[in-house]
């Protein structure tokens, strides 16, 4: 994976600093579909102020002395190009790691990269559920990027990487404390192509 300039035209403000990682800013015009039964929908904002505190991940037994599960299982991925096949063989090596599940479908969509953002909504219906997103990009995407907004509309994980398969967050599951509907974004940052994402959790 290398690090590549932003694309003529996406010239995007920084976020602000995120728990474990730095938010990627995305285009701010946002397309909608819907991923899930509850349809497409702005994120609410609720009237406190108080933000979510994110839970720690569930602990998982080590691979190895010093190693992260978490990020062992997709260590030695490499992509194809086929967005759902690496896609699915993401989530079956790291669907492994934990009991998780996956809780929305795969989804296709094409993207370029002056197209705005495409969001996805997904319930979380109690405190204490955690959750990762995956998502992979043919060969036309170089830099596929994600962003996770809680209820209140705040940035709570944000992709870093500049390579067309994005794990959110890479290092382990996001837990919340606060149910209700989180939205995801998605954005071809460098290219243009078809990607595959799916939300797990548990």
């Amino acid at each position: 994976m290398t690090s590549t300039e932003p694309a003529p035209g996406r010239t995007l403000p920084p976020r602000p600093n995120l728990p474990g990682q730095v938010a990627r800013s995305l285009p701010l015009r946002l397309a909608c579909t819907s991923l899930i039964l509850l349809g497409c929908a702005s994120s609410p904002r609720a009237e406190s102020s108080a933000d979510p505190d994110p839970l720690p991940a569930p602990a998982v037994p080590p691979t190895a002395a010093g190693t992260n599960p978490w990020v062992a299982c997709h260590t030695d991925f490499r992509p194809t190009g086929n967005p759902r096949g690496d896609l699915a063989r993401i989530t079956r090596a790291c669907g492994r790691t934990s009991p998780m599940r996956p809780i929305t479908k795969v989804l296709t969509q094409r993207q370029r990269e002056r197209d705005p953002a495409q969001r996805y909504t997904f319930y979380v219906p109690a405190p204490g559920s955690c959750y990762r997103v995956y998502a992979a990009g043919d060969t036309g995407i170089y830099d596929l990027d994600l962003l996770l907004r809680g209820p209140d509309g705040d940035d709570l994980a944000g992709d870093l990487s500049h390579d067309a398969w994005p794990i959110l967050p890479p290092q382990g599951p996001l837990c919340f404390d606060q149910p209700g509907l989180y939205l995801l974004e998605v954005s071809v940052f460098r290219g243009a192509g078809t990607y595959a994402v799916q939300v797990w959790g548990g």
